[in-house]
């Protein structure tokens, strides 16, 4: 029996391209041609399928992988970064980062009225912090309202988010049923909605306004 019909043989077995030229030891564009004309049965097809994933994931998980490679990569590169950041902040570094987070993400058309929204729960706690310890908002300013798919659970959610900001729920707005810009139309895509934090004075928002035209006047000073 010549090479061709040993390949057309084992595909009638449901035998794969790769598996027919490493047993004849030819090529797998050669036995790609010969055996082209076959057509596998569903469970053929199932089988070899499932080889495929197997050895998909058997190289994936590889260490000398491309993946596992630059995954390591990458990790020595956060660790490195991360080192170069202080463990622990104080009142200067915290009032900038969270200046920056309320020049990008707040509200800023009220001369009163301190709003900052976001979905990403680390982000509210942070802002929290700066509020409570820098700006030293009392507990009773705070005010918080969730905005929220229409389909999802509204209590949960608020749960959530006044145990994140130990903001009580007697001091959150009624809640808006509405699919935020962030979620792109998937309900599940943010299981707790976005928060926002509120607070009305007009001492708290001149100061934050002094702080941003600072900030501003670094970014005119290191233009060119």
């Amino acid at each position: 029996m010549g090479v061709r019909e040993k390949a057309l043989r084992l595909r009638k077995q449901g035998r794969s391209v790769r598996e027919i030229a490493q047993e004849l030891q030819c090529s797998k564009g050669s036995v790609s041609v010969w055996v082209r004309g076959i057509a596998l049965t569903k469970v053929q097809k199932a089988r070899l399928k499932k080889n495929q994933d197997v050895g998909r994931a058997k190289a994936a998980a590889h260490p000398n992988s491309p993946k596992n490679k630059w995954a390591m990569i990458r990790a020595k590169i956060s660790d490195s970064a991360r080192q170069e950041m202080p463990l622990q902040y104080d009142h200067i570094l915290l009032k900038v980062l969270c200046v920056g987070l309320y020049w990008g993400e707040g509200y800023k058309k009220s001369n009163a009225l301190f709003v900052f929204v976001n979905s990403d729960p680390l982000m509210i706690k942070v802002m929290m912090a700066f509020l409570r310890k820098v700006c030293l908002v009392p507990e009773e300013k705070f005010r918080g309202r969730l905005q929220i798919h229409p389909s999802l659970d509204v209590r949960l959610a608020e749960k959530f988010w006044s145990d994140l900001t130990f903001i009580p729920l007697s001091q959150f707005h009624k809640p808006s049923l509405a699919v935020s810009r962030s979620s792109k139309g998937i309900r599940k895509t943010l299981p707790f909605g976005t928060f926002r934090i509120i607070i009305s004075d007009v001492y708290l928002k001149s100061r934050i306004n002094g702080w941003l035209k600072a900030v501003s006047l670094w970014a005119n000073s290191s233009v060119g």
